[in-house]
């Protein structure tokens, strides 16, 4: 697949976040009649630039009014936001269906669409199905900051490359960056990288740091939150404090309505590590401080080195496709199950972006994966995932 320029022409909002929740399909029916009324201006300036998977999606639309991936809220608030960049939306989507091949179809690309890069690997919290609970891992070599010159480089790589999305999280709580604001104002000023997202506990957010959430147009803000009730919210969360995180995630809500047609959407994710949460209540509870609330149940892969094996999971890991996570320390990885770099396949630090993305190694572990022997490789062995 050939290169997809991008564009971030930041500009408007025509719709808040939340009221997309009311009724998707009718968003989904308005932006292709949105996109049928400038058929010719599509087909005359920016079809003509497509490859032919490309043309293939923008067919599909304009001839049948029909999407070709499946499109979701984050999609929708994007693209009502940027209306009437049409340059913009047209090359959004194209990468939005890139993604998604790549994940469904395995495609072997050039660069990662996607990164995630790591701030810190340290957090403030212990929660009981998180790998911060192994003591072997919260030690040097593990434990570290990444350079705030080396995050520029890394952003400015995949920007040159057309990495279309990049999300400030993995192993640790980026909030303990002491740059973290600069970090995001420097995510704002590359043209090529569409999505931008922060994953917090939310216990240090403060704020000028959600304004700068707001002024460098972050697209969502993941809340880790596991319960409604004090009690169980603590013991889930170590360490940390339910009021001081309710306060917080409040603060960033109400800041959010003070600021005219805002890109961010805020999330709650939470974890039914006892499987027995009201989920009705902990919707109810958190939907009134953000825009979206998703919980499940915790899986076994956070504990990865020390599960049983599953040779009965064997399907190929979509991660391998679509990702690449960038430790603090310039370390490579697959996926963050591997949270002590079994699997590393190089530094960023020492290579390209582009350069590991093809390397032997994780192409090694993609043909593993696809020809039925993900079960041989440890810890992918011992990881409860499926993508079926």
């Amino acid at each position: 697949m050939s290169n997809i320029k991008k564009y971030f022409n930041l500009g408007r909002a025509i719709i808040n976040p939340t009221s997309l929740n009311k009724d998707i399909e009718k968003h989904i029916s308005d932006l292709l009649n949105y996109l049928s009324e400038h058929k010719k201006i599509i087909l005359e300036s920016l079809y003509p630039d497509c490859n032919e998977i490309e043309k293939k999606l923008w067919d599909e639309i304009l001839n049948n009014k029909k999407f070709l991936f499946p499109v979701n809220l984050h999609i929708l608030n994007f693209i009502d936001h940027h209306k009437p960049n049409l340059k913009l939306i047209f090359k959004y989507l194209n990468f939005r269906y890139f993604f998604f091949l790549v994940s469904e179809k395995k495609l072997n690309t050039e660069y990662p669409p996607y990164l995630l890069i790591e701030p810190v690997s340290t957090c403030n919290l212990r929660c009981p199905f998180c790998f911060q609970t192994d003591k072997t891992f919260t030690k040097k070599p593990y434990m570290g900051v990444m350079d705030f010159e080396f995050f520029k480089k890394v952003v400015d790589e995949a920007d040159n490359l057309g990495v279309g999305a990049v999300t400030l999280a993995s192993r640790g709580e980026p909030t303990l960056h002491k740059n973290l604001k600069d970090m995001l104002k420097y995510l704002n000023t590359k043209k090529n990288i569409f999505e931008k997202k922060l994953n917090t506990n939310a216990t240090f957010l403060t704020e000028d740091l959600c304004y700068e959430i707001f002024n460098s147009k972050v697209n969502q803000v993941i809340i880790s939150a596991d319960h409604y009730e004090k009690k169980t919210f603590e013991e889930l969360r170590k360490n940390s404090n339910f009021e001081k995180v309710v306060k917080n995630v409040e603060m960033l809500f109400d800041i959010r309505k003070k600021i005219k047609n805002p890109l961010t959407e805020i999330r709650v994710s939470g974890i039914d590590y006892y499987k027995s949460t009201d989920k009705e209540k902990f919707k109810n509870f958190w939907l009134k401080k953000s825009d979206h609330v998703t919980i499940g149940n915790a899986l076994e892969r956070w504990d990865t080195y020390n599960n049983s094996e599953h040779p009965d999971i064997n399907d190929p890991c979509e991660y391998l496709w679509d990702r690449m996570y960038i430790w603090f320390d310039g370390k490579v990885n697959p996926c963050d199950a591997d949270y002590k770099s079994m699997l590393s396949y190089g530094s960023a630090k020492e290579n390209s972006i582009k350069d590991l993305w093809n390397n032997q190694i994780i192409n090694k572990i993609r043909h593993d994966h696809l020809n039925s022997n993900r079960n041989k490789i440890n810890p992918c062995n011992k990881c409860g995932a499926t993508f079926k």
